[in-house]
C-alpha cells in the first residue's frame, strides 16, 4: 500500500518524522523542479537516499530545502544501500540549523536597515533589557529567548553558563514547528502555548502575534512554577511583539 501527495501539503521533514516514528520499512520518491529523490526507511531510521550521483546524509540537507513538489512512498522497499549513519532526530536538526546559516543574512536585513542602523541596534538592545527584566519575574529562571521560526536568535538572556540559548533554541523551534503543524492538521485550534517537561526542567514556547517569532523560557522544574511562567509569556509575549523593530 502505497501514498502520494504534495509538498504543500506535507512538508519533507514531516514525511520523515512519520515514517520513522512508524517504523516503516519504504522507498520515498521525491520530485521537485526536474530532480528526483529517492529515501530508503527500514528499523526507525533513513538509511539511504540519492539524489543523482550524490548519496547520504547530504542529500537529506538538500532536499530539506524544497517546499514544492510531489511525493510517492511505496512500502516493503528494501534500502539497496545504507549511507546514512545517523538518526532521523539528528539529521532534522542538522538540516533546519543549515537552513539557518543560510537564512541569516535575509534575518539581519528584517531588523537593521543600511539608512538607519544605529536606529534599529536601539532597538535590538531594548529586546535585551525586556528579556534581562522578564528573568526577575520567572520563578525559578533559567534561560530565556526570543527567536524566529527558522531558529535564529534575537535576543536571549541566561542565568546559568551551562544554559547555551542557541542550543535551546534550534531545538525548541524544530519540536514548536512540528506540533504546530499537528495542531493545525487536526483541526484543533490556534496554540496558546507549548510545554516540555524534563526530569530537571520546564520549557514552555509561545507565539508572538504572527506566529514569525516565538518567546521561549526555561525554569528550574523544582522551583518553578507553571501558572507563573504562563502568565509572564503571555505579558511578555505582548510586550517584545510591540517592541521589534518593523
Amino acid at each position: 500500500m502505497g501514498m502520494k501527495g504534495n509538498l504543500r501539503d506535507m512538508a519533507i521533514a514531516d514525511l520523515i518524522q512519520h515514517n520513522c516514528q512508524e517504523r516503516k520499512t519504504a522507498q520515498l520518491r521525491i520530485q521537485h523542479s526536474g530532480q528526483q529523490a529517492m529515501l530508503y526507511f527500514e528499523d526507525g531510521n533513513v538509511v539511504h537516499a540519492s539524489l543523482g550521483e550524490q548519496a547520504g546524509e547530504e542529500v537529506i540537507y538538500e532536499i530539506l530545502r524544497w517546499e514544492e513538489g510531489a511525493f510517492d512512498l511505496e512500502r516493503g522497499v528494501k534500502p539497496p544501500a545504507n549511507t546514512i549513519k545517523q538518526s532521523w532526530s539528528s539529521l532534522l536538526l542538522e538540516g533546519a540549523r543549515r537552513l539557518d546559516e543560510n537564512n541569516h543574512e535575509n534575518e539581519i536585513h528584517l531588523f537593521q536597515s543600511d539608512s538607519d542602523n544605529n536606529l534599529e541596534a536601539n532597538k535590538m538592545a531594548k529586546l535585551d533589557d525586556i528579556l534581562k527584566e522578564m528573568s526577575g519575574e520567572v520563578t525559578g529562571y533559567v534561560a530565556c529567548a526570543l527567536v524566529g521560526i527558522d531558529g535564529i536568535n534575537i535576543a536571549s538572556h541566561t542565568s546559568s553558563k551551562a544554559a547555551n540559548p542557541d542550543d535551546i533554541s534550534a531545538q525548541g523551534t524544530m519540536l514548536l514547528k512540528l506540533v504546530d503543524t499537528s495542531v493545525e492538521k487536526l483541526g484543533a485550534g490556534i496554540i496558546e502555548d507549548n510545554l516540555v517537561t524534563t526530569e530537571n526542567a520546564y520549557m514552555l514556547m509561545r507565539f508572538l502575534p504572527g506566529k514569525q517569532y516565538y518567546l521561549g523560557m526555561v525554569a528550574n522544574r523544582k522551583t518553578g512554577n507553571l501558572g507563573n511562567m504562563r502568565l509572564i509569556s503571555k505579558t511578555y509575549a505582548e510586550r517584545l511583539s510591540k517592541a521589534m523593530p518593523r
